[in-house]
């Protein structure tokens, strides 16, 4: 019953923060299919992808600038519009130019509703039989864009929901889920968002030293009691 009843209050929280939000963001995935070293600029954020597939979450700005850089040099720029609540697919080649895909929704009923790509989730936690169907690892590069954008929110709820937003796309490692419970500034209860972010873990059995950062010993002890569970 306890566990019922928070993930009924953490429904609520998310949907609470989610209305805050959707009326001012959109997402903008950008696909390269041609090989080279690119990174993308959209404003002052930027990324780079050794699968040519390009994500930015989180954008406020309504008609932001991309920029296209091959090997340090600039190959595209133009402004684009991108309507609100929306993710943008777009993509980009030598010979085509900037081109736009299609526009899917970000929200359904309120709740985050779309993979790392272009599908629909119903789910925003893995159940049981879709661990072959599991999001990749988080990259690297996609963790440090991640950190950057947690270290610019002021606000714990807005961290916090920056990462289930994460969590949507990508698993993450035992180590990135270890900074994440390191830095994160948490309103509420720490070991409720260990426990949330537990199952997205790539590699459990490197999952206990989050134990280590829990300020309670009653945390620590619950923490390692439910892992147990769960392998």
């Amino acid at each position: 019953m306890r566990k019922l009843l928070f993930l009924l209050v953490l429904l609520l929280q998310s949907d609470f923060i989610f209305a805050q939000h959707t009326r001012s963001t959109a997402e903008l995935f950008i696909e390269i299919p041609e090989r080279g070293n690119y990174v993308v600029y959209v404003d002052d954020e930027f990324a780079g992808s050794s699968k040519g597939r390009f994500r930015f979450y989180e954008i406020r700005n309504s008609a932001p600038t991309v920029v296209v850089m091959k090997d340090n040099a600039e190959v595209f720029r133009r402004r684009i519009n991108l309507p609100m609540n929306a993710r943008l697919l777009a993509g980009y080649s030598s010979r085509g130019g900037w081109r736009n895909i299609s526009t899917l929704n970000l929200y359904d009923r309120g709740q985050y509703a779309l993979d790392n790509w272009d599908r629909a989730i119903f789910s925003d936690r893995p159940g049981p039989g879709q661990i072959e169907d599991r999001p990749e690892v988080m990259t690297a590069d996609e963790f440090k864009q991640l950190l950057s954008m947690i270290n610019r929110e002021s606000w714990a709820d807005g961290q916090v929901k920056l990462v289930k937003i994460a969590l949507k796309s990508s698993w993450i490692t035992a180590d990135q889920a270890y900074e994440l419970l390191r830095l994160l500034k948490f309103g509420g209860d720490q070991l409720a968002f260990a426990k949330y972010i537990y199952p997205f873990i790539a590699d459990k059995k490197n999952a206990m030293r989050m134990a280590n950062l829990f300020r309670f010993p009653t945390d620590k002890s619950a923490f390692i009691d439910y892992i147990a569970t769960q392998n």
